[in-house]
């Protein structure tokens, strides 16, 4: 199999259920903008057919969700292309609309760069240390469509979030990746 056919499979891997539902209890995500029917997280969610990059999510989150609380919308972007979801993250932050995004942890690209202009928090996905010694691995495994989780993933991830009052805070954090899966 081609890397390129890998990365396109990848696309379609959901989040891992326990690292989205500790994040959902901070945010409360109103939306899922970048799943499938089979692998969205929450209720309002869309898909690539629905091309969420083709419409302004401010306006579309505030006409479907009431109240006047900052929102908040869930983001695990195809990672074979994650600019056009990152300049995204920044328009919807400029309008007021928070986005907590998940990608590969790798400041050598440009769309982490893209990102830092606007970036609040960067929060990187690190190891536990293992109570006989050393550590264990601080990468996530993505769940595929047979709903089976995807161990050996190459790559550790970050999870960047654009707070629509915090332009370009850029706090980072290291969290060790049981912090995710044992509050959850």
């Amino acid at each position: 199999m081609t890397d390129k056919k890998k990365e396109k499979i990848g696309d379609n891997w959901r989040s891992p259920k326990p690292l989205y539902t500790t994040l959902d209890r901070e945010f409360n995500f109103v939306a899922d903008m970048a799943s499938s029917h089979e692998n969205a997280l929450c209720d309002t969610h869309f898909t690539e057919e629905d091309d969420s990059l083709s419409f302004d999510w401010a306006q579309m989150i505030n006409a479907l969700v009431l109240g006047n609380q900052t929102k908040y919308v869930w983001l695990n972007p195809p990672y074979s292309n994650p600019m056009p979801w990152i300049k995204k993250a920044k328009e919807s932050q400029e309008n007021g609309l928070g986005v907590v995004m998940l990608l590969n942890h790798d400041h050598s690209v440009g769309w982490f760069r893209e990102a830092l202009s606007h970036v609040s928090e960067i929060r990187n996905i690190i190891a536990d240390e293992k109570e006989t010694g050393g550590y264990s691995s601080g990468r996530i495994a993505f769940i595929n469509g047979d709903n089976q989780p995807i161990n050996g993933n190459s790559k550790p991830q970050t999870i960047l979030v654009f707070n629509p009052f915090k332009i370009g805070a850029q706090v980072t954090s290291y969290i060790p990746k049981s912090q995710f899966y044992s509050a959850a």
